[in-house]
């Protein structure tokens, strides 16, 4: 019995396939990097993300919201 895949993690797989097809250099890294990044985000969730960015980086409305 398999599980339905997140929209995440159909686009880290789409990645990781099309990165098998690149020649080993920096195209193929990119969308490993890529592919790794959208599975993080999957697994620890936007909120995770949004802790780990400094205040500097957020939107106006969103520093807000977190300094509260």
């Amino acid at each position: 019995m398999e599980r339905e895949l997140s929209a995440l993690e159909k686009q880290a797989a789409d990645a990781l396939r099309r990165a098998r097809r690149l020649p080993i250099g920096a195209a193929r890294n990119d969308l490993r990097q890529l592919a790794l990044g959208l599975l993080w985000l999957h697994r620890n969730g936007m909120d995770a993300l949004m802790k780990q960015r400094p205040m500097s980086q957020l939107p106006a409305d969103d520093a807000e919201s977190v300094s509260r």
